[in-house]
């Protein structure tokens, strides 16, 4: 794919038709074009080529000068992507307003365990937890695949809000990568975690994560379907009230308590 075809296709990803996408690129390789010249290189009917552009001058993305015949040009690039960001953050916010006013007010809490069945939504799913984390953070992770960078990105965020990190695994370079990110988290290594990590079964624990002794999410690891890719689920509650977050808890907890931060039993 060449790059104005990759440019076509991208733009038509923001909002914009087919034939605007099209007309758009083949300005930007002109100086300036009239509608015959611009349907030549942009291989569409010269007789669509008015209301395109037309309604490309609408979004603020091309300029006219009046003539026989009428030539037309595109804004600048920086004008374009401004322009285009723009219209792009507003249907962000209109998502956000509109939805909003829609979800209740109150919603019960539901007594269940989600599952996730796909690595970035697994990532997203951690993203939320560590965000919402007010106190503490017990964060054990067996493979280097599934610490994105968003995830120690989101635990600096947590240690400069006051919120206690710990990370616990048996892995030397998640060890490094996470006492090398620039914040301020208690690494360790415990019986447990060493037990977790010498699984090499498939699937095999990926990370779990416990967030103010709370919300709780455990991940498997599978074979990877796609070189690189890892292949990660997911299960996640966001209280205890439930088996499964409520057995995950205590044992993190114990965990925690009688082998990290020497508290048990006080």
């Amino acid at each position: 794919m060449d790059d104005g075809q990759a440019a076509v296709n991208a733009l038509e990803q923001l909002g914009l038709t087919e034939y605007e996408a099209r007309c758009f690129v083949a300005l930007t390789r002109l100086p300036h074009g009239t509608a015959k010249e611009i349907g030549q290189v942009a291989d569409i009917p010269r007789s669509r080529v008015y209301e395109t552009m037309e309604r490309l001058q609408d979004r603020g993305l091309v300029e006219f000068q009046e003539g026989e015949p009428r030539t037309f040009q595109s804004v600048s690039l920086d004008t374009a992507l401004r322009t285009l960001r723009k219209e792009y953050d507003s249907y962000f916010e209109t998502v956000e307003q509109t939805l909003s006013r829609m979800e209740p007010v109150y919603k019960e809490t539901q007594q269940a365990v989600w599952a996730i069945s796909d690595h970035e939504q697994v990532t997203e799913r951690v993203l939320d937890l560590v965000g919402d984390a007010t106190d503490e953070l017990l964060l054990l992770v067996f493979e280097e695949t599934v610490l994105d960078e968003a995830v120690l990105s989101a635990l600096s965020e947590a240690d400069e809000r006051g919120v206690t990190v710990h990370v616990g695994t048996d892995v030397e370079a998640i060890r490094e990568r996470v006492e090398t990110a620039g914040f301020d988290a208690h690494v360790f290594a415990t019986p447990l975690v060493e037990w977790f990590g010498n699984m090499t079964e498939t699937p095999r624990i990926g990370r779990l994560l416990m967030a103010d002794r709370g919300p709780v999410l455990t991940s498997a690891v599978h074979d990877e379907e796609l070189p690189g890719v890892p292949n990660e689920t997911a299960a996640w509650s966001d209280g205890i009230d439930h088996g499964f977050a409520t057995f995950a808890e205590r044992v993190l907890s114990y965990e925690l308590e009688r082998n990290v931060t020497g508290s048990f039993g006080d």
